[in-house]
């Protein structure tokens, strides 16, 4: 096939090799495949049509002078359709949960031979979804898979997709003997899958709930004037999980315990005095430290009283990461009481720390990527309704209880992360929060706020969740337009 012009310096390149993909998608392997390389020898695949960063050689050998551990990259690609402005995707660094939704990494796919040739090349079967299972099967064998944050490639006539059937047929496979736990299902966009958890036996969770009994008044619904605990306890009955293997353990600041008369509740609940002296200061990490210590299961989830349950699926959804060894806990996506976004996913960088991205956006606003709307991992998530281990808050000692009322969550997430856990927020377990209603809205401390930015800046700088070419300035995610680009000319 004939390909464009700028492919010449990957031609004329003694470490670099062309595959190309034709019109289906389908890589046409060259001869030079079948010969013995070294390890600098790398196979680039990218669509025959596409245009390639000037540079493609430069860059990729100062990115790989860095790594010798990563045996593919990727990069960034453009849209540069005549008479529209490029579209940028930008992506983040691996993350296994967005690659199961939909193929976020794209082209170009720039692959160490000796890596292929591990790997026993492309599987035909895959048909146009070669290129997504390669990768796939990579990640499965513990090949470093590692992003170069720069624009590499940009489509002229529009970026070319996978049929969603290939690319369900290649996460099946990618599953394999353990179909039997995970199936493949269709996600919230046409394009995007679902992973979900079988369940023979349903393990036992143990939901710990802080509370003061502080009513809702924020919205005027059917929740209104009750306590925001009696709402949360009164909405758990709809979840579709075995109620004989929940447990809440409810921890209580005040004495009286009259609102919870009367009830006959279809699961346990354990309730614990944890009153605090007049003029106290509330310290919500020491409060939940002692909470979760309480739970007798190896499944915790941390929720705040004022969440309310619209959907019976949400622990469903979120068991099916948490129960993964290699993740560290799971979050939610949460709405306010008016039905815009409260918590979609936290990228590291904004506003010089983190924030909540898309927050009090409409709920089907789009989002960057559909972001909103897929699971992926984030470096960090809301401890709002966060599904975690016994034994991995054992091992990290809990929240860190300097940070009282804020960056408890966030702080335990990163940590989590430095021990190799995997962050991952899936929006099909969708709840209500009413955020802050509890506590009311309270200002961190300076000290707090120096400790969090002392520890974290250098990661939150450089979230491997995120990408240095979105506006930091803007919750509603969205890339900076190059000023002059070699992909705009």
């Amino acid at each position: 096939m004939e390909l464009h012009p700028s492919w010449q310096a990957i031609r004329d390149a003694e470490d670099l090799v062309p595959v190309p993909l034709d019109d289906r998608g389908q890589p046409v392997v060259p001869a030079e495949l079948s010969a013995e390389g070294g390890d600098e020898r790398w196979l680039v695949i990218a669509p025959g049509n596409a245009r390639l960063h000037p540079d493609f050689a430069g860059v990729l050998r100062a990115r790989a002078s860095l790594r010798r551990d990563v045996g593919i990259y990727y990069a960034d690609e453009a849209e540069t359709e005549a008479g529209r402005a490029p579209r940028l995707h930008l992506k983040p660094a691996q993350n296994l949960a967005l690659l199961l939704a939909y193929d976020y990494i794209g082209s170009p796919i720039i692959v160490l031979q000796t890596t292929f040739q591990r790997l026993r090349g492309f599987r035909a079967d895959a048909g146009p979804a070669q290129v997504y299972d390669l990768v796939l099967r990579a990640i499965r064998a513990g090949i470093g898979v590692d992003r170069i944050p720069v624009v590499m490639v940009a489509h002229p006539q529009g970026r070319p997709r996978i049929p969603i059937a290939a690319r369900r047929a290649a996460v099946e496979h990618w599953i394999g003997n353990a179909g039997h736990l995970l199936e493949v299902v269709q996600g919230r966009t046409v394009e995007s899958l679902q992973l979900r958890r079988h369940f023979d036996t349903h393990p036992e969770v143990t939901l710990v709930v802080p509370t003061r009994q502080s009513r809702q008044t924020h919205v005027t619904d059917a929740t209104y004037g009750k306590p925001h605990i009696v709402n949360l306890l009164d909405s758990l009955a709809a979840t579709d999980w075995p109620m004989e293997r929940v447990q809440v353990v409810i921890g209580d600041d005040i004495e009286d315990g009259a609102i919870y008369d009367g009830r006959n509740d279809p699961f346990g609940v354990r309730r614990i005095l944890t009153p605090r002296a007049n003029g106290a200061p509330f310290n919500y990490a020491a409060k939940m430290n002692r909470l979760w210590r309480e739970a007798t299961t190896e499944y915790v989830v941390l929720m705040n009283d004022d969440i309310v349950v619209q959907q019976g699926g949400w622990l469903r959804a979120m068991m099916t990461f948490a129960m993964d060894e290699d993740v560290g806990g799971v979050g939610a996506r949460l709405l306010y009481g008016d039905g815009t976004i409260q918590h979609a996913g936290m990228p590291g960088g904004l506003f010089g720390a983190t924030a909540h991205a898309w927050i009090q956006q409409p709920a089907a606003a789009p989002t960057y990527g559909d972001w909103a709307v897929v699971h992926r991992e984030w470096s960090m998530v809301t401890g709002a309704l966060f599904a975690t281990r016994r034994s991995v808050l054992d091992t990290l000692g809990g929240f860190d209880e300097r940070f009282t009322l804020e960056f408890n969550d966030v702080d335990l997430c990163l940590r989590m992360q430095l021990l190799g856990y995997r962050i991952v927020y899936t929006p099909f377990a969708e709840l209500l929060h009413y955020e802050k209603a509890s506590r009311g809205a309270t200002l961190p401390r300076g000290d707090e706020v120096a400790l969090f930015l002392k520890r974290w800046t250098e990661l939150l700088d450089n979230d491997p969740a995120f990408h240095p070419g979105f506006d930091l300035a803007s919750t509603f995610i969205t890339p900076k337009q190059a000023v002059d680009s070699w992909y705009g000319r």
